[in-house]
């Protein structure tokens, strides 16, 4: 399997449980959804060539739209300062 699917997975996956456990919701619709997410670009990296480097297309989008939009910036950079919530 392509790395970078398995790394947009995880990222996204994880970016998901961080804003879960903030708003301190149950995470299971994140993790069910991050294997599908990898189940869907595993299957498409499957039949290689084209299709291989769409899912890798898809997997870097994807990864790029929830890391911009749905990262909380503000909390990383209080935490990398040191400041306290």
């Amino acid at each position: 399997m392509n790395k970078s699917i398995v790394v947009a997975v995880f990222v996204i996956g994880g970016v998901g449980v961080v804003n879960r456990l903030l708003v301190q919701k149950p995470i299971t619709t994140i993790v069910i959804g991050s294997y599908l997410l990898l189940l869907i670009l595993a299957l498409m990296d499957m039949f290689g060539g084209g299709m291989s480097k769409l899912a890798s297309a898809f997997a870097l989008l994807a990864t790029t739209y929830v890391v911009l939009t749905e990262l909380p910036w503000q909390q990383v950079i209080n935490f990398l300062q040191g400041k306290k919530a």
